[in-house]
């Protein structure tokens, strides 16, 4: 396994086995992850990376800023 998985894993892996039904659609470190994901794939300049780049963006967007 690559670094960037191991980064991307260990940000989502933390998350415990909370009752399902309450937890929101992504959590903050699994949309971290995602982002981190697309800005990947959008680095392709492949099929879908423009998609990948704007979706990235908007998710970016929407986190609460990083605490100092």
């Amino acid at each position: 396994m690559s670094d960037i998985d191991d980064r991307l894993l260990a940000l989502v892996d933390s998350v415990v086995a909370y009752d399902e039904k309450r937890l929101p659609l992504l959590t903050l470190r699994e949309a971290r992850a995602t982002i981190e994901l697309l800005q990947l794939l959008s680095a392709s300049n492949g099929a879908g990376s423009y998609a990948a780049r704007h979706l990235a963006g908007n998710l970016a967007r929407r986190l609460p800023a990083e605490e100092c």
